[in-house]
This record gives structure tokens, C-alpha cells and sequence, in this order.
């Protein structure tokens, strides 16, 4: 036991004689800080004050004798007032240092105060006396031996003061010195002492200790089968050793507890990552049931969900078929269990008030002695379904396991619900699709079978409006030309649901070849004059000349044409319809502006959608389809072009087409 407790003996005695020097040396300090306290209290509080105080005094009965002698010398009464002032400090003066002084000073004040009394007593006879008088000159005589005795005292006493602040601050730096003498040789008896100590355990602690020391290093940088050696070292040596060891053990427990926790969690994650990539229904719940049985080792999995439209029982292995050992189970009722719900076998305390069914817990019996864990599989706030894994035999359920199992049924719940959403909106997209496909050949058929009777209604028209039939009278010219114009709105239109119905149906295609915008422009204007003309509206262009692009010319002519016809139809007489044209780097730039009724701010996100029609048209009762402008659209973005529109209502309107060059 000496050999095991000589360590302790050993630092137990040099921490008893080291508390004694430190003791030591700290009661010499406190000693020279009790004596230097006194001193600066002594200094601060009554020497000092009072050799200022006597100074004042001084100085009061200086200025006073000097303003008295220079009035009785130049007669001037202002010098008087220095003398007033002073003979009023006089008092206030005499009060401070009656105040500071104690009985070792008393003798010293009272020398100086009975020559100062009465050179004030003479000094006010020489106030009353004339200036420049032989009586002036006869008190200033008395009155000099009388200052000269004050000054004199005064000077003793201020010595006396000055000597004894330095006697006080001698005596304490005498002791700081003293003091410093003292904690210097204590601290070299106790650097020996230290030495001797060291010297002596270095050999019973310090290699014992740095083989540990270099143990948790090894540890601390990743060598985690580092051990330290138990029997080496005292005792306290060997209790550290052993303790680190165990330490050692059990973050290797809890290392690979993390390490098995994040291989679930990764597993998990992925597992939900693929459940709710699944877009069919009966894929995602077999995705679960698998994935869960490989990452948790379950031996038996079973999925029963309570939706319309989704299979009602899958299990591992179809487990659940007849004849399967979950049979029995896949019949029971889940009603017992509410969203969030958890419930595993010798759970001391189920999330809730979980209370499984007779029939359930007859049918985990019929299934096996396992471990049970059945979780809830959640849509939204509303139980869907259930999940339970059951094992053949140990281990129990893990906290861990149990709450990524619920990870997994949330992940189901939702894959779930998006997979029948997605098989919803299929369905309704499979349906659109068939009414779209329907409404485009129809809209197809009706306008070939329209087209062939209006194109010979159309021939006829102009044959009767030829005379072919015979001279017309004014009024019958009137109707048929009202006849004409109707039935070329309704050929428009036409070719618009026949163009729409190509778009609608892919068909729709262009031509690119070498073109000149500026003169598809001129050509697009001629067509409108006439109209433009009719509804006295004036046309201007600003257009350079020639303005080649690689372009579809009659897709262009059709986009010109659609624009140019609007601008006329939506401005109003006297209005003015522009045209500018220019090139703009790898783009050509179209605009046509007019100073027309404009479009509704709200309204003119939708400007492009087929049968549009702004609201301020349709109360003024201008004709349209509206699908000129999504037409438009359609030919300028399959030229790679842009088109935008700024307007402005009751101010007018801008389209801007811009078409690259090639």
C-alpha cells in the first residue's frame, strides 16, 4: 500500500507547505496593502488638503495686501476691489484649515492666524486712510512686520506638511520593499520545493501518464482500438487507465449504433425517395412493403388500406392470399387506429390511446410469437390504412426502427395520394384528349364542308354582280353587295378554324425562304387602303428599303394582314394606323401602332387566347372571331420570333413583332 499511496503522500505534503507559502506571502501583501491604505488615506484625506487649504490662505492675504497697496499707491478706488474680494475668502479660508487641522498641527495654524488677524485689523485703517498720505504710509509700515509674521508661519507649516507626506510615503515603499523581499524568497522556497517534488513523482506519474497521454491521442485521431495498460502506474494511474478503456468501449457501442441508425435513415430516405416516385398505386405500396422488409428485416409485411380504388391488402410474398399465415390478419378491421397512431408488442407506453381489437391481436397470435409493430398510414388528418412488420422471433422493436417505420407510412400516405392523383388526372387527360381530338375534327370536317357551298355562293355573287344575269337595280346591287361582304367575313373565319384546326392538330407547318419584309408591308397596306380609306383612317409608314429575312412570305402576309385589319377596325375616324419597320442587330423589328379605343389593362393577359374579344369591342358591337391574334401568335413563334403588346385605353395600341433574320 506505501508503494500504491506514496504518490498521494507525496503531493499531499507539498501541497501542505506550498499552502503555507502562498499563506505566507499573501499575509505580507496584506499587511503592505493595509500600511499603504493608510498612508494614501492619510496623504488624500489630511496632508494634502490641508497644505492646499493653507496655501489658499496664503494666497487670500497676498492678494489682499497687493490691491490694498496699489490703491493707496495710485489712488485708483477699483483696486479696492480685489481687497473686498479677498477680506470675503478670508473667512471661508480660515474655516478650511480650522477644519483639517487636528492637535499636532493646532500650535502651527494658531501662529500663523493671530499675525494674519491683526494685519487685517491695520488693513482696514489703511482702506479709510487717503492715498499717498503720510498716514497711509505709516499703517503700511505696521502692517509689514504683521504680514511678514504670517508668512513666515505659513511657510513652517507648509514644510512641516511637505515633510510629512515624505516621511509617509518613505516608510511605504520601505515596505513594498520589504514585502517584495519577503514573496521573492518565498517563491524561490517554493520553486525548490516544486522541483524536488517533480523530480521525485516524474518517475511514479509522469511516464505512466504520458503513455495514457499518447493513448487518447491515438484515440482522438481515429485509432479507436487504442487501450491503455491498467496495471501500470499507482493506483490512480491504473483507475484513469481502466476508465479510459471503458470509455473507449462504449463510444465503439455507440459508434456503431450511430453508424447501423444513419445506414436505416439513409435506407429510409431512399425508400421514400422511390415510394413516392411510384405513380401507380399497387407499385408504391409494394415498394413499402418490400423495401421495408429488406432495410428492417421484418419477416413478415403487411399493408391493408381503407380507399376506394386501391388494393385493400398487400403483403411480403402474398402472405395474405388464402392459406397464408396472414390471412386471418388481412381481414381485420383497422378502425381501431387514428392518424399518427403507433402500436408495438410490450409497448409500456403507445403513442395515444391505442387499444388494439381482440380479432388483431388473435390474428398476430395466428401470424406468430414475434414482435409486432403496427403504424397507421395517414392521409392528411384521416386514417387510410395500416402498416404492421412482424418478426418470427427476437429482437423486440427499437425506437429507431419504430419511428422510421413511421417515416415510411407517411411516405406511403403520400405516395399514395399522389399516385391515385395521378391516375385521376390521367384519366381526365385521356378524356380531354378525346374531346379536344373530337372538337378538332370536327371543327375540321365543318369547315371543309362549309368551305365548298360558300366558295360557289362566293362565285355566283360576283357573277350577279358582273350583270352576267342581268342589269342590277341600285337597291338589289345594295343587297348583294351586303350579301358579298357577309360571305367574305364568313370565308375568313373559315380559313381561321381551318388554320386553328392544323395548329390544334400539329399539321400546321412553314416555309422559310428569301423574303422582303418591307415590300410584304406594302403589299399588306394596299390590301387594307381600301378599308383604311372607307373608315377615313390615314395609314403612315416608316419603312427602310429593302428588309431581307429568311421567312414563310404568306404565313407573314397573313400575320401583316391580321394586324394591319385590326388597327383600322378598332381606330376611330380621323385616326392615324403606323407602320415602322427597322432592322435591330440579329432581328428585325415590326410595329404597328395605332391611336385606336385600346384594350383593357386587366384584360390583356388573355389578348392571345382563341375568342378572345376585349369587353369594350363587344360593347361597341365591332365584328370578330378572336382568333386572328392567336394565330398570329402562332406563326411568329414558329419563326422563333417575339411578339408583345402595349396599350393603352381610349389612347390606342402597339403590337411589336420581332423575327430574326435567318
Amino acid at each position: 500500500m506505501r508503494g500504491d499511496g506514496s504518490v498521494r503522500w507525496l503531493l499531499g505534503r507539498a501541497f501542505g507547505l506550498l499552502t503555507l507559502l502562498i499563506l505566507g506571502a499573501g499575509l505580507a501583501e496584506m499587511v503592505t496593502v493595509l500600511v499603504q491604505h493608510r498612508v494614501v488615506d492619510q496623504l488624500s484625506t489630511h496632508v494634502q488638503p490641508l497644505q492646499i487649504a493653507n496655501a489658499h490662505l496664503r494666497g487670500v492675504l497676498a492678494d489682499a495686501q497687493r490691491s490694498l497697496r496699489g490703491y493707496l499707491l495710485t489712488g485708483d478706488g477699483q483696486l479696492l476691489d480685489g481687497y473686498y474680494i479677498a477680506r470675503s475668502d478670508y473667512g471661508l479660508a480660515v474655516a478650511q484649515v480650522e477644519h483639517l487641522v487636528t492637535d499636532r498641527e493646532q500650535g502651527p495654524v494658531a501662529a500663523q492666524l493671530r499675525p494674519a488677524d491683526q494685519w487685517w485689523a491695520v488693513a482696514e485703517r489703511q482702506r479709510q486712510a487717503p492715498p499717498r498720505s503720510d498716514v497711509a504710509v505709516e499703517y503700511v509700515n505696521e502692517g509689514k512686520p504683521l504680514f511678514q509674521a504670517f508668512a513666515a508661519a505659513n511657510q513652517d507649516l507648509d514644510e512641516s506638511l511637505a515633510a510629512r507626506a515624505a516621511s509617509l510615503q518613505d516608510r511605504s515603499a520601505t515596505l513594498e520593499r520589504l514585502t517584495v523581499t519577503a514573496v521573492a524568497a518565498l517563491t524561490v522556497i517554493a520553486t525548490v520545493l516544486a522541483t524536488v517534488t517533480a523530480v521525485r513523482t516524474r518517475r511514479r506519474i509522469t511516464a505512466p501518464l504520458g503513455r495514457l497521454v499518447e493513448v487518447l491521442d491515438r484515440q482522438r485521431g481515429g485509432d479507436h482500438d487504442a487501450r491503455a495498460d491498467p496495471g501500470a502506474g499507482p493506483l490512480e494511474i491504473r483507475a484513469v487507465a481502466e476508465a479510459v478503456n471503458i470509455r473507449a468501449d462504449e463510444a465503439d457501442r455507440a459508434r456503431t449504433a450511430d453508424q447501423d441508425v444513419a445506414r436505416l435513415r439513409t435506407a429510409v430516405r431512399e425508400l421514400g425517395y422511390r415510394i413516392r416516385g411510384h405513380l401507380v398505386v399497387d407499385d408504391a405500396i409494394r415498394e413499402a412493403v418490400y423495401g421495408l422488409a429488406a432495410t428492417l428485416g421484418a419477416d413478415h409485411v403487411l399493408v391493408r388500406m381503407a380507399v376506394n380504388g386501391v388494393p385493400p391488402a398487400v403483403s411480403l410474398h402474398d402472405e395474405h392470399r388464402p392459406g397464408g399465415p396472414l390471412e386471418e390478419l388481412a381481414a381485420c378491421d383497422i378502425t381501431w387506429l387514428r392518424s399518427g397512431d403507433v402500436w408495438a408488442t410490450d409497448d409500456p407506453a403507445p403513442a395515444g390511446d391505442v387499444r388494439p381489437t381482440e380479432q388483431e391481436k388473435n390474428a398476430w397470435r395466428a401470424a406468430g410469437d414475434g414482435p409486432v409493430l403496427t403504424v397507421a398510414v395517414s392521409g392528411g388528418d384521416e386514417c387510410i390504412g395500416a402498416l404492421t412488420l412482424m418478426r418470427d422471433g427476437p429482437p423486440p422493436w427499437s425506437p429507431v426502427e419504430t419511428r422510421l417505420t413511421e417515416v415510411v407510412a407517411t411516405d406511403l400516405g403520400r405516395g399514395v395520394h399522389h399516385a391515385r392523383l395521378y391516375e385521376h388526372e390521367q384519366h381526365l387527360v385521356a378524356r380531354l384528349q378525346e374531346l379536344d381530338t373530337a372538337k378538332t375534327d370536327f371543327m375540321s370536317t365543318v369547315s371543309h364542308e362549309l368551305r365548298t357551298p360558300l366558295t360557289s355562293i362566293s362565285g355566283y355573287l360576283e357573277l350577279m354582280l358582273d350583270a352576267e344575269a342581268g342589269e342590277l337595280s341600285d337597291p338589289q346591287r345594295r343587297m348583294l353587295e351586303v350579301i358579298s361582304r357577309n360571305a367574305r367575313r364568313l370565308r375568313e373565319l373559315i380559313e381561321d378554324m381551318l388554320i386553328l384546326s392544323k395548329i390544334e392538330s400539329g399539321a400546321f407547318r412553314i416555309s422559310k425562304r428569301d423574303a422582303d419584309l418591307a415590300a410584304l408591308v406594302e403589299t399588306a397596306l394596299a390590301a387594307v387602303a381600301p378599308a383604311a380609306a372607307k373608315a377615313s383612317v390615314r395609314l403612315h409608314t416608316e419603312l427602310p428599303s429593302p428588309l431581307d429575312l429568311r421567312a414563310d412570305p404568306e404565313q407573314i402576309d397573313r400575320v401583316l394582314i391580321n394586324l394591319l385589319s385590326n388597327a383600322v377596325k378598332f381606330t376611330p375616324p380621323e385616326g392615324t394606323v403606323t407602320v415602322r419597320a427597322a432592322r435591330d442587330g440579329d432581328e428585325i423589328l415590326l410595329a404597328v401602332a395605332d391611336t385606336g379605343m385600346g384594350i383593357p389593362e386587366a384584360e390583356q393577359q388573355a389578348l392571345f387566347a382563341r375568342f378572345f374579344r376585349a369587353s369594350n369591342a363587344i360593347h361597341q358591337a365591332i365584328p370578330g372571331t378572336g382568333l386572328g391574334l392567336a394565330i398570329v401568335r402562332t406563326i411568329i413563334d414558329n419563326h422563333g420570333g417575339t411578339i408583345t403588346v402595349d396599350s393603352t385605353e381610349r389612347v390606342g395600341t402597339t403590337v411589336t413583332v420581332r423575327l430574326p433574320l435567318s
